[in-house]
């Protein structure tokens, strides 16, 4: 059984001499970029739906991550800002920093989705250098298994005049799990010799979540927590506990900055993700207290999002705060609070937060409503 470690057990955890001798080596990634997979679709949420045997080894190994967020919900500026680690907002284009690492010694591979056998070939083709690995693995296409819309379990936010197309498309992603969970198999097999496994970092991430009738929405973009909180399990047996359960704050774009740390290497200033590595591994560091994230840009529904703790905050294009949750006890965002005279204490404290938030990542959309281009 999975267990659950609190923040301080965590933070002091006996893993500095692990850590240290981690910090010796030179450690191999395979990170495996799953497209549109939602944090709640996945063993290690306890989703009774899902099929992925292989993925939740995986889970019972590593450090399971269940707030941890995209910083835009759409696959495109999902994966770009995964593998850049900045925000789509920010300007101008930032080399691949994970690739990077070939001037480190290592060698880089990088494998689009259905290249499994590519991704294996690799990891045999290896010498004594280490090596990254980067995986797409998307589950919106390709052979999808038989599976009984009637079986499923919907989320409490399924309006019902959204059950019938949301049983239909959550059993459609169902169904292929066990193609993707076996491809995910392999690569772990191939991996399970003792030379690479025990100084393999292994990531399974996706780049954003999907409503599947969720607030009576399809698709992705939005900010609820369907669409923008991500899967996320990292491990690393020489230096992280395994199967350990993390309530952190996590962006997707702490990600490679994390791992090139963990490696060694210097985190390009360019990046504005965090470095989370010294928690991850138990060592003293700060916790994050929030994760900000944003959408539909540059549409008339663009939005910014801002968690704090469990608290929540969502702002339109003119500033108007137009959703606020508590997800401790509402964690299905059934009862938004944007409104609520009550809350206007939070409501302006955390508005305030979101614009310090802005003008620390450069994000150029005034909190007046004027756009800055």
């Amino acid at each position: 059984m999975e267990r659950v470690m609190d923040r301080r057990t965590f933070l002091l955890a006996p893993l500095g001499l692990a850590a240290a001798r981690a910090a010796d080596r030179k450690p191999n990634i395979v990170l495996t970029i799953a497209g549109n997979w939602r944090a709640q679709a996945v063993p290690w949420a306890g989703d009774p739906d899902v099929a992925a045997p292989n993925l939740a080894q995986l889970g019972s190994a590593s450090v399971t991550f269940s707030r941890a967020y995209s910083c835009s919900p759409r696959s495109d500026r999902g994966r770009a800002a995964l593998l850049g680690g900045r925000y789509p907002h920010t300007s101008g284009t930032v080399a691949n920093p994970l690739a990077g690492l070939s001037t480190a010694g290592y060698r880089v591979g990088v494998f689009g989705d259905r290249q499994v056998d590519d991704v294996v070939s690799f990891l045999h083709a290896g010498g004594q250098e280490p090596f990254v690995v980067e995986w797409t693995l998307y589950n919106g296409s390709g052979f999808a298994e038989r599976f009984d819309p009637g079986n499923l379990h919907l989320r409490e936010n399924v309006p019902s005049i959204s059950e019938t197309d949301s049983r239909r498309r959550l059993a459609d992603f169902y169904g292929r799990c066990p193609a993707r969970d076996r491809e995910i198999g392999v690569v772990l097999a191939a991996l399970d010799r003792p030379e690479l496994v025990e100084d393999t970092i292994v990531v399974f991430a996706s780049d954003h979540g999907e409503q599947f009738g969720s607030h009576g929405l399809q698709g992705d973009d939005v900010p609820y927590e369907e669409s923008a909180r991500i899967a996320l399990a990292i491990r690393y047996p020489r230096a992280i506990p395994q199967g350990a359960a993390n309530d952190m704050l996590v962006s997707q774009a702490d990600i490679v900055p994390t791992l090139l740390s963990m490696c060694g290497a210097p985190v390009p200033s360019e990046l504005q993700g965090r470095d989370l590595s010294a928690q991850i591994f138990g060592q003293k560091g700060e916790r994050p207290d929030a994760v900000y994230a944003e959408g539909k840009l540059g549409g008339k529904d663009e939005w910014r999002m801002l968690v704090h703790g469990y608290d929540k905050i969502v702002t339109d294009l003119e500033g108007h705060v137009t959703h606020l949750y508590n997800l401790a006890d509402d964690p299905q965002e059934l009862n938004n609070l944007a409104l609520v005279s009550a809350e206007q204490l939070k409501r302006d404290s955390l508005l305030a937060e979101q614009q310090v938030w802005m003008r620390k990542l450069g994000d150029r959309m005034d909190p007046s409503g004027l756009r800055q281009r």
